[in-house]
Formats: structure tokens, C-alpha cells, sequence
């Protein structure tokens, strides 16, 4: 019965974005649909929606993602986003290799809808190459979240190698190939149709003097990554730093006081998007209530009880438990309770990456994954538009992580 909520739900959602409801419209009345089905009640189910939406966890989310959509646009009037792109494109003159490197650096910040800070930057760099939205939208999402595989800092690899034994730098190992293959895909199915020729710089200085002006310009989104990777600082207490920087940038020499207050006022009346804090929250009641129904766990009970192979059943509950929570910590905790005492020791590596893969790549393209979810709100793009553009590379690192497996077991 919670299975069939969760599809009905999924459905109903995918067919209101389609109609252009807005997302965060969508997410509550799939949480509405999901919780009919799930056996919790009324007074559970607005328990548990409650419980969702005064979280800290929840609250802290709302913050961070209606301020990061802030900052681009903050940067941009400053004057730092062009900055920072142009010293880019000097450092790396090739433009298609720089829409995916820019997303990819904003990787580093491991919070849930930090797509959203990549989005001008990629906007910006798109004109460049003529790019539709659809496939900006797709080079985002795709280049933000591919370099998880070897970074050892991400939530995931951190659950992963704790509660199955296994040591982050073994896990990335066997993680290259199939990341490999994905960036190759990706770059070949995103790029194409565009041709260009490398850019030619109007003035000639050296490497160093665009490194020290790219390190200028991204100097806010800098400060962000080092509060919180360094220090440890919560994501919307160093994003809210970070724009504090990215407003006192490049203000005139003259008339400071009143162009500050002016970016200020400009920030809260026009640069921050107020619907993305909707979306955050039916997203979060959203989970919570799959979460209470017990579908996840209903799933891997009925996929254990008829004999599925254990590799099998690793990519099966790997890719939907990820797609269907929109979270792949979540997933990650879940299955690798689930998976611990089933996973052989001479081949842990082979069975960690293979979860690994599924888990990342069903959560990459969730309907309700927070990041495909704020990229697509910012381009425009409906939702099957979007994975019929990742198709190639989700497929094609799919594939790779299970002809790996195959070949270190056999």
C-alpha cells in the first residue's frame, strides 16, 4: 500500500510540473497523496509534516538555499562573476571544458541544493557556447555532483566507509572508472553540436596575474567553502558571509553608503527567489512522510523474500531507495545497514562502489532531488527534458560500474 502511495505520488507530481504547476505546488500534493496511502493518520501525518517543517535541519535549508540564490546575482553586479569567469577562460581557454569545471569547483560545498550558486556562472559561460537551457540545465546538475566519487569529504563515502568497514581511499578507487567514463559521455552528448574554437585573449599577461584575479572574484564563494570545510561552520551561516562579502565588492569610491544599501535593497526585493523556500519545504515533508510509511523498507523486504541475486538487488534498491527519497545520505544509511552483513569481504570494494553508483546515479536524477530541482527552476526546464539529456551518461556509468563489478568477482 505505501508503494503504491509513493508511485501514485511521484506520478501525480511529474504530471503537474509538466503542466507548469510550480514545484513546490507539486511537492504538497505529493506529500498530500503519499500520506493517504501510508497508514499514518491524520493526526500522524500532520505530526509528521510538522515535525518536518520546523526541523533545524529544515529551517537551516530554507536559509542557505533563498541566500545562495541571492549570491549569483549579487557577485554579478559586483562585477565578480565576470571577473571570475574571464580569469577562467584565460586559465582554461576551452569553454566546453570550463562549463563543466565550474559547477564541479561549486561541488565542493556538500549541501543539499548548492546547484543553485553554480547557475549564473553557468548561464554566463553558456552564451559562449550557445547552449540551449535544457543543456545548461543538464552540464550543472551532471558536472556538480560527478566529482563525489573521489571526494572524500562527501556525505555518502563518509556513511558508506564507516558502517561497511571499508576505507574511503579503497571506495574511490574502484570509483574512477565508472566517474571517468560519465565525464567522457558527458562531454561528448552535452557538446556535440557546438563548435568553438579556443578563445583568443585580448591582452596577454601571465597565468599567475588571471589565477590572482579568478581568487578575486570568487574570493565570497571562497570564504563559504573554507567556513565550512575548514572550520566546519553550518552552510547557511558561511553562504550568508559569503553574500555579505559579494555585496561590499566593487562598490564605487564615491557614494559607498548609498550603493550598498541600494545592492541591499535590490537583494531582498529582486535577487533572491522567495519560491525556492516552498520548494525546500514540500520537498522536506515530502521525504519525511515516505520516510514514516515505511516504503523503502517494505521494498527491500519483498525483493529479499524472492531470492533476487545479491548483486541485483544492489542496483535495484540502490537506484530506487536514492530515487525515491531524493537523498542520497538517507539512501546511503539505510542500505548500508541493510547490506553489511551481506556483503562478502574479499569483495567489499567491488559491492561498496557498485551501491555507490546506484545510489548516486538514482538520486542524480530524482524528480525531487533538491539541486535538479533549483537548476531547473532557474533555466526553466521541465523535468523530462532534462533526463532525457542525462540519459547517456547516467546509462553509460551505470553500465561501467557493473561490468567493474563483474570482472573484480569473477
Amino acid at each position: 500500500m505505501e508503494l503504491a502511495g509513493v508511485a501514485v505520488a511521484l506520478g501525480s507530481m511529474m504530471y503537474l510540473i509538466s503542466k507548469s504547476v510550480s514545484m513546490g505546488l507539486a511537492l504538497l500534493t505529493g506529500t498530500g497523496i503519499a500520506g493517504l496511502f501510508a497508514g499514518l493518520g491524520l493526526q500522524g501525518f500532520i505530526t509528521t509534516v510538522s515535525q518536518a517543517v520546523v526541523s533545524p535541519m529544515t529551517l537551516e535549508l530554507v536559509v542557505a538555499v533563498i541566500l545562495a540564490s541571492g549570491l549569483g546575482k549579487a557577485m554579478k553586479e559586483s562585477g565578480d562573476l565576470t571577473l571570475m569567469v574571464d580569469s577562467l577562460i584565460a586559465i582554461f581557454p576551452n569553454p566546453k571544458i570550463l562549463s563543466m569545471m565550474l559547477p564541479g569547483l561549486m561541488g565542493t560545498l556538500n549541501v543539499p541544493g548548492g546547484a543553485i550558486m553554480s547557475t549564473p556562472m553557468v548561464e554566463e559561460n553558456g552564451k559562449l557556447l550557445g547552449l540551449d537551457a535544457t543543456t545548461k540545465s543538464a552540464v550543472n546538475v551532471f558536472s556538480r555532483h560527478i566529482g563525489y566519487y573521489v571526494y572524500p569529504l562527501y556525505t555518502s563515502t563518509i556513511i558508506l566507509s564507516q558502517l561497511l568497514g571499508i576505507q574511503k581511499l579503497v571506495l574511490i578507487r574502484h570509483n574512477v572508472l565508472p566517474m571517468l567514463v560519465g565525464i567522457t559521455l558527458a562531454y561528448y552528448f552535452f557538446f556535440r553540436r557546438v563548435t568553438c574554437d579556443k578563445i583568443a585573449l585580448e591582452e596577454d599577461y601571465s597565468k599567475l596575474y588571471y589565477v590572482k584575479n579568478f581568487l578575486l572574484g570568487f574570493l565570497p564563494i571562497l570564504v563559504a567553502l573554507g567556513l565550512v570545510l575548514v572550520f566546519d561552520l553550518p552552510f547557511y551561516q558561511a553562504i550568508a558571509i559569503g553574500l555579505v562579502i559579494a555585496l561590499l565588492r566593487g562598490l564605487p569610491s564615491d557614494g559607498r553608503f548609498g550603493a550598498l544599501m541600494a545592492r541591499i535593497g535590490m537583494l531582498f526585493r529582486r535577487w533572491i527567489d522567495y519560491r525556492l523556500a516552498l520548494t525546500v519545504l514540500g520537498l522536506m515533508m515530502f521525504k519525511a512522510v515516505i520516510e514514516a510509511s515505511g516504503a523503502v523498507s517494505s521494498l527491500a523486504e519483498s525483493l529479499l523474500s524472492i531470492g533476487i541475486p545479491l548483486p541485483m538487488m544492489v542496483l535495484v534498491l540502490g537506484l530506487l531507495t536514492s530515487y525515491l527519497a531524493g537523498a542520497h545520505m538517507a539512501a546511503s544509511g539505510i542500505l548500508a545497514a541493510l547490506f553489511a552483513p551481506l556483503f562478502p569481504p574479499e569483495s567489499l570494494g567491488a559491492y561498496t562502489s557498485l551501491l555507490f553508483a546506484a545510489i548516486t546515479l538514482g538520486y542524480l536524477v530524482s524528480p525531487i532531488h533538491l539541486c535538479l530541482v533549483l537548476t531547473n527552476q532557474y533555466f526553466g526546464v521541465r523535468y523530462g527534458e532534462i533526463l532525457r539529456k542525462l540519459a547517456l551518461p547516467v546509462v553509460g556509468m551505470l553500465a561501467t560500474a557493473l561490468l567493474q563489478f563483474i570482472l573484480l568477482v569473477s
